[in-house]
């Protein structure tokens, strides 16, 4: 057993629990793209498909919202 990858994991699912801490909604959705996105590799890295998907959805969908509320925020300064 690879520790380090292990460890990598470990740290992946920790940032997708902290991010569901957060009570700022930009906050959360960082934390959880970061987690997301380690714990995506984590899964390549161990041939588990099902969840290197899931997680690629995760990144996908949190990364969408980060990016319209980013233009809501902007729009709403203007």
């Amino acid at each position: 057993m690879d520790i380090y990858l292990e460890i990598f994991g470990y740290i992946g699912t920790a940032l997708v629990i902290i991010s569901m801490m957060m009570t700022s909604m930009l906050k959360l959705r960082l934390f959880n793209m970061a987690g997301a996105l380690i714990s995506m590799i984590y899964a390549i890295a161990r041939n588990t498909w099902p969840v290197a998907v899931l997680n690629f959805c995760l990144l996908a969908i949190n990364l969408f919202q980060t990016i319209k509320e980013l233009r809501q925020r902007k729009k709403e300064k203007a």
